[in-house]
């Protein structure tokens, strides 16, 4: 016996557990449904101010606190404010109950059988009418404080027809108007999509607000029209209670009960200002705040909602002062010509600087002058520190890698900056150029595109002046190959052979050979200088000339014929590069067409139709797809040029 128990007594303890954990959470279950029937969560809202008169009068609903507890709070200070609640303050309100053909009979009951806590005298209500809007929208029964009348009313409501949600809340706006008495609540009951009348939503919202109603509306969300009655409570005050089903409606007819119980009014002197004011209302621990403008109306959350406090950046106390707004236009202006100072420099270099430069190379017994020793020679820099500041950007170049291609892009373009010099100018301009647009915008996406575009523009015109040089360079070297055979056939040897040809040609042939015949008389070898030429200038042609004139000089032969040949080799080259660059002209035009095409479209949109393109401006979803979209456009032209580009 004793084994059997103890082999048993696990089994049973689970099965006890199992039992007492499904009790216990069916329990819980049950007890929090009820809970959140019965006991909806503590809430403090202002829903309407009337600061027309001298008097204010703000309209709320206090849930889970003490009425007696109210206090306001008008911009900050207190106010002696008169409390209005409970018994003190009657409920009339309209019903405007959706009895549609599509919701079924049983719906319908379910519907009417929850209206028992709004019966007038009985429930929380004064007086109580009913319109129905199913077939139409119909009175029922005009305001009435008989409990009875209004139920014998509401039992003979049947389903019928389509439900005119938007020409009911119409017809309880006009019921409100004609009355004139205190009721200016509408209690909406929606259950399926309003069909369209003679009133559409804006023309029911319209009413509502003429009328000076509140929208309390008991909604099944799978058939209603939720965006709709949202908006209108947004705008007109009130609330949305969620009834999952036909089942539970009742719930939800309790919990709006509870709401519109806790119904109260604040009234307090006008302050007689005309700016936006704020009110605070507090009960305890519960606090909300409202902005009004005195002499209006306003109702509803949207409407009501406080402007955001945003503390004044730096930024914008120093904008708001004229002295510093003088200083940050001084700035821009500084910027701006520095920027295009740079540019100009970088397109349009001086060649003074450069030769005085070249100038303790060119002179054969070294030429050093004065002015050689002066560490700040041939610098765009005097000042100790911009000197100081030029020379922490190179360093931080150096250990990044990128001051030495800079360099010889720079170098290649034959500017007459240096690689830190013109990488401290460029982050200056940029760095004021940003402070200059974000003055004038306030707006970080315009920094961006502008501070993106001050990096790249530069960049890009460095890279188009190298090509263009080096394009000439290529040029330029058939005919200097032949001039160089001429040399050599009219007994010239190959050094004074370079020096005569590089005073008859142009640049930018003119001046890398004028830099050979320096470097050679320094006593640098001729083959070096030459490979120094090619390197520098990125010319797999001229490695070829220079390799074949290494070649004649190690085992011999006519240099001059040589020269010729490796002329005509180069020619019929560049003859086939034009004539695949004809054969693929349509296709790089049309890749040009397909890339501008979309930001040309986007700025068309932009000016017929900002509030379209506006969107793309917005945080979040704008920026995102905005950023995808450039991001494709950098793909597809990679692509596309990709494809049209064709090595000879």
């Amino acid at each position: 016996m004793s084994t059997m128990r103890n082999t048993r007594s696990p089994l049973w303890a689970l099965m006890v557990g199992l039992a007492a954990a499904a009790f216990l959470l069916g329990a819980v279950g049950v007890v929090g449904s009820a809970g959140a029937a019965e006991d909806p969560p503590p809430s403090l809202t202002v829903q309407k101010v009337d600061a027309r008169g001298d008097e204010v009068n703000a309209f709320g609903n206090l849930v889970g606190g003490d009425a007696q507890r109210l206090r306001a709070k008008v911009n900050g200070k207190d106010v002696a404010a008169d409390v209005v609640a409970g018994s003190d303050l009657p409920l009339d309100a309209v019903v405007v109950l959706d009895n549609s053909a599509s919701l079924g009979n049983a719906t319908v009951q379910l519907a009417k059988q929850s209206l028992a806590p709004l019966l007038p005298g009985k429930g929380i209500t004064r007086s109580l009418a009913l319109v129905t809007t199913g077939g139409g929208a119909s009175v029922a029964i005009g305001s009435t404080t008989s409990a009875e009348a209004f139920q014998t009313a509401l039992d003979d409501v049947e389903p019928v027809g389509a439900s005119l949600t938007w020409d009911g809340l119409v017809r309880a706006a006009d019921i409100i108007g004609a009355d004139g008495s205190a009721q200016q609540n509408i209690i909406l009951f929606s259950a399926s999509p309003p069909q369209v009348g003679t009133a559409t939503a804006a023309t029911a919202q319209g009413a509502m607000a003429q009328a000076g109603a509140q929208l309390n509306a008991v909604v099944i969300p799978r058939g209603a029209d939720l965006e709709a009655i949202d908006n209108m409570v947004a705008s007109l005050g009130g609330s949305v209670t969620m009834a999952a089903d036909e089942e539970g409606l009742d719930e939800a007819v309790d919990s709006l009960a509870v709401q519109l119980q806790g119904r109260f009014v604040l009234r307090y002197p006008s302050t007689g200002s005309s700016s936006s004011t704020n009110l605070t209302v507090s009960a305890g621990k519960l606090s909300t705040t409202v902005a009004y403008v005195p002499g209006t109306t306003k109702s509803g959350a949207a409407n009501l909602a406080p402007p955001e406090a945003v503390s004044p950046s730096l930024l914008e106390r120093i904008l708001g002062n004229p002295l510093g707004l003088i200083l940050m236009v001084l700035i821009g202006f500084g910027a701006v010509a520095l920027f295009i100072w740079t540019l100009l420099n970088m397109v349009l270099p001086s060649s003074d600087n450069l030769n005085r430069r070249l100038k303790v190379y060119e002179d054969p017994y070294g030429g050093a002058d004065e002015e050689a020793d002066d560490p700040a020679d041939g610098s765009h820099t005097t000042v100790p520190i911009i000197q100081r500041a030029v020379e922490f950007t190179g360093d931080v170049a150096q250990k990044r890698g990128v001051l030495e291609k800079l360099e010889g892009d720079l170098e290649r373009a034959n500017l007459p900056l240096r690689g830190a010099e013109a990488l401290f100018f460029l982050s200056v301009s940029v760095v004021l150029v940003s402070l200059l647009t974000f003055a004038l915008t306030r707006s970080l996406m315009p920094v961006l595109i502008v501070a993106a575009a001050a990096v790249l523009i530069p960049r890009a015109v460095l890279s188009i002046a190298v090509r263009r040089r080096c394009r000439a360079f290529e040029q330029q070297l058939p005919d200097t190959l032949t001039l160089m055979a001429g040399t050599l056939r009219a007994g010239y040897s190959i050094g004074q052979g370079f020096e005569a040809v590089s005073t008859e040609i142009s640049d930018p042939m003119g001046r890398e050979l004028r830099r050979v015949v320096t470097e050679t008389r320094l006593g640098r070898p001729l083959d070096e200088a030459l490979e120094s030429v090619a390197e520098r200038m990125d010319s797999d042609d001229f490695s070829w000339a220079v390799m074949a004139i290494r070649i004649q000089r190690e085992v011999g032969g006519n240099l001059a014929e040589l020269l010729v040949t490796v002329a005509e080799t180069m020619t019929q080259r560049e003859r086939l590069r034009r004539d695949v660059a004809t054969l693929t002209a349509e296709g790089k035009m049309s890749a040009i067409v397909l890339g501008f095409l979309p930001p040309a479209l986007g700025l068309v949109m932009w000016v017929i139709n900002p509030a379209y393109m506006q969107k793309l401006m917005t945080p979040g979803l704008g920026y995102i797809l905005l950023g995808l979209g450039l991001v494709s456009m950098l793909i597809g032209f990679a692509w596309m040029k990709k494809i049209i580009t064709i090595e000879v």
